[in-house]
């Protein structure tokens, strides 16, 4: 059923809404009544109407909509009023003013949703169908059908023209009967929609082609007989009912205006429960501050964080800095002359030892860190401890982050922060870029290599002919080789250094990028595992109040499914 994951959600939430308000009538509290109404407008179901021609297939639209065949559908007109379907414990037609039908059915679907099916907007009723417009736009989906074979028709656009600018966003046009065209032909059917929406309203509205009556004959026949449930293309119509209407700007604000209700009604009944207990839960607001001064000494601390993750960058460009000379040594002269005959791992090597380096140098940046905001935290636990020993007479003990538990969090903290250096190494690809940079060099050097070694070759075979003169100058010519390519070498290695060191320090600011949402995650665990004492101050309130009323216990309970449900939402 389109919706699933909402109505749950929202169900959960008005559940959760209604123990509270039990609790609250057990407990003797009369809470403030709703300003906005959200929990009532919330609770009601939501409402679907269908608009058209007749014969449009509004009726079968909304069958199939409903997985039932709840509206009659005929080839003669048979819709005269609009039909208000809502749920009932019996199935009854009442007639609630003129041109109105409310049809009660026990109907399962009709809990989530409300369906109203209307006369034809070219038959005999169109007088009722305009006046009665402004109640089809109080609906959370308006569903204008078109029949595939006569989308173009007046008196159905005259009905998308009629929608206020307030009504639009909740429209969507429907083209029924798609299974009759082609792919081909329902593409130039939509485009053509769209331009007329454009003319009409100035503004594109949603065109879904479906096949009512292949969804309706699959939802109502066995497994086997659902093949025409993909031509028929509702599964992408109920996604849309799924996503974009219960997920509605709308519906999304009742579900936050309800919690935020649902957490206020929280809040007067535990005010109510204050009172009853004589001021007991006061030091559970006592608590609640001090959470709110360790979330703020968080909050400080993260505000901060880009002045602490330059600590971070200058130890990366330091490393950029070794890196430059560990490379420039590397690609000396003589070390290169050997690599030429015996191989370049150069690259690896020293991606291997910046990887290492990188890393070691930012767990040392992570240690010193975290050190430093544990010595923080403990200053903040030395002013908590006394305020909770002299306020509730109990000693909490001692942080929750010191003594043994310190170097695991330490520990954790460095784990966390080293991650971004991971993800960066990735991403920076040290051993591409050498290995473009080095590999050019070799080849120009190779080059001159092997000029000196035929020049030495040729040196020697002429001083065995006896041409001592002519050895003499070709052995000449191979020193000037050797010295150029010396001195190629040089300015080469300079080259390729000063482009790897500039590469890498263009990337820095990804470095501090990565490192700032990694150190972000840390620095919330770590003040996540500093509150578990604050949690444990209240399980010892807990323990001293073993007495406490299971009115109290309930409130808690409801306290943790509301912020559960919040977080959901």
């Amino acid at each position: 059923m389109p919706g699933d994951r909402y109505f749950s959600g929202r169900d959960r939430l008005l559940d959760c809404f209604k123990r509270i308000e039990q609790l609250a009538a057990a407990s003797g509290i009369d809470p403030r009544a709703d300003p906005d109404d959200a929990r009532r407008r919330l609770a009601s179901p939501l409402r679907i109407v269908a608009l058209g021609e007749v014969n449009a297939g509004k009726s079968t639209l909304l069958n199939a909509l409903a997985g039932v065949g709840i509206c009659p559908a005929a080839p003669l007109p048979t819709t005269r009023k609009s039909i208000f379907y809502v749920y009932g414990e019996r199935e009854r037609d009442l007639e609630i003013e003129d041109g109105w039908v409310r049809a009660e059915r026990p109907l399962e679907y009709l809990k989530r949703f409300e369906m109203i099916d209307t006369p034809g907007s070219n038959s005999g009723w169109r007088d009722a169908v305009v006046a009665s417009m402004p109640k089809y736009e109080e609906a959370d989906l308006i569903l204008i059908v078109f029949p595939a074979a006569n989308t173009w028709t007046a008196a159905t656009w005259d009905l998308v023209s009629m929608m206020s600018d307030e009504a639009l966003p909740r429209v969507a046009l429907i083209v029924q009967q798609a299974d009759t065209k082609s792919i081909e032909d329902l593409r130039v059917i939509k485009g053509h929609m769209r331009d007329l929406c454009l003319k009409k309203v100035g503004r594109e509205l949603p065109i879904h082609a479906v096949a009512a009556q292949l969804a309706y004959d699959a939802k109502v026949s066995s497994q086997t007989a659902r093949k025409g449930w993909s031509a028929s293309g509702f599964s992408v119509f109920e996604e849309f009912v799924s996503e974009d209407v219960c997920n509605s700007d709308l519906r999304n604000f009742l579900l936050q205006r309800t919690s935020q209700e649902a957490a206020r009604r929280l809040r007067e009944v535990e005010d109510g429960l204050d009172k009853q207990r004589r001021g007991m839960d006061d030091d559970g607001w006592f608590l609640a501050g001090l959470e709110r001064e360790a979330d703020q000494l968080r909050e400080m601390v993260l505000d901060a964080s880009g002045e602490t993750l330059g600590g971070a960058r200058g130890r990366y460009e330091a490393e950029v800095g070794h890196l430059a000379k560990q490379l420039g040594r590397t690609l000396g002269v003589l070390p290169t002359v050997f690599r030429l005959f015996f191989g370049d791992a150069t690259p690896a090597k020293i991606e291997a030892k910046f990887a290492a380096r990188l890393q070691s140098a930012i767990r040392d940046f992570a240690q010193l860190d975290v050190a430093r905001l544990l010595d923080e935290c403990e200053g903040h636990w030395n002013e908590v401890r006394p305020r909770v020993m002299d306020r509730m007479g109990m000693d909490p003990g001692s942080s929750a982050v010191s003594g043994e538990a310190r170097e695991a969090v330490i520990e954790k903290f460095t784990e966390r922060v080293g991650q971004g250096v991971t993800g960066v190494l990735g991403q920076l690809r040290v051993r591409a870029l050498l290995d473009s940079l080095v590999r050019s060099r070799s080849g120009r050097l190779r080059f001159l290599m092997i000029l000196v070694l035929l020049s030495l070759t040729g040196a020697g075979t002429c001083g065995a002919l006896g041409m001592t003169q002519v050895a003499w100058f070709v052995l000449g010519v191979a020193g000037v080789i050797a010295l150029l390519g010396a001195l190629i070498s040089w300015i080469s290695a300079r080259g390729v250094v000063r482009d790897t060191r500039r590469r890498l320090l263009d990337s820095v600011g990804r470095f501090e990028s990565a490192m700032r949402e990694d150190y972000s995650d840390a620095v919330r665990g770590l003040f996540l595992e500093y509150s578990n004492g604050l949690t444990g101050v209240r399980r010892l309130l807990a323990d001293r109040k073993a007495t406490l009323e299971p009115r109290a216990k309930y409130w808690d309970a409801l306290y943790l499914e509301l912020k559960s449900i919040e977080q959901d939402l």
